[in-house]
C-alpha cells in the first residue's frame, strides 16, 4: 500500500468511494468540491493505493476553536473500498492525517460520525478515538 496526496486526477475513483459511503458523487462533482480544498493549506486530502488503484481517502482540516486554546484537526472524510476493508488501510490513512496534525501543532483531533455506522464507531474507537458527544444538523432556514 501507497499513501500519497490527492490530486484531481483522483476524481473518477475518489468518486466512486464517496459514493460507496452513501453520498452518490458524479467525477465532476468530486473535481469541484476537491480543487478549492487540495489548494487550500488548511485541508490535506491522503489517497490509499493498492496495486496502482485508489482504494481509500481521508480528508482533514487544522482549525481554531473558541472553546480550546491552539489548533485542533478534523477528519471531514474517511472512506475505503468496500473490498480493502478489514486490512488497514483506514488505520494507515488515519496515523498520516495524526502526523499531519501533529506537525501543524494540532492539540487533538475529532471526527464526526453518523449513529447509524456502528462499524465506523468501532473502527475508531479501535484507533483510540473516544465518544465525547452528539451531533445536530438543520439546513439554514
Amino acid at each position: 500500500m501507497e499513501l500519497r496526496v490527492a490530486s484531481l486526477d483522483d476524481a473518477p475513483e475518489l468518486a466512486g468511494l464517496i459514493t460507496q459511503l452513501g453520498y452518490p458523487t458524479t467525477t465532476q462533482q468530486v473535481r469541484d468540491r476537491f480543487g478549492p480544498l487540495l489548494r487550500d493549506p488548511l485541508y490535506y486530502t491522503l489517497v490509499a493505493m493498492v496495486d496502482g488503484k485508489v482504494v481509500g481517502m481521508i480528508g482533514l482540516r487544522v482549525d481554531r476553536s473558541y472553546e480550546y486554546d491552539g489548533l485542533q484537526a478534523r477528519i471531514l472524510s474517511l472512506v475505503v473500498d468496500e473490498q480493502h476493508r478489514g486490512r488497514g488501510v483506514g488505520k494507515a490513512l488515519v496515523e498520516a492525517g495524526e502526523a499531519w496534525a501533529r506537525d501543524r501543532g494540532a492539540q487533538k483531533i475529532m471526527v464526526n460520525t453518523s449513529h447509524r455506522r456502528a462499524a465506523t464507531h468501532a473502527f475508531y474507537r479501535a484507533c483510540g478515538f473516544d465518544a465525547t458527544g452528539l451531533r445536530f444538523t438543520k439546513q439554514p432556514t
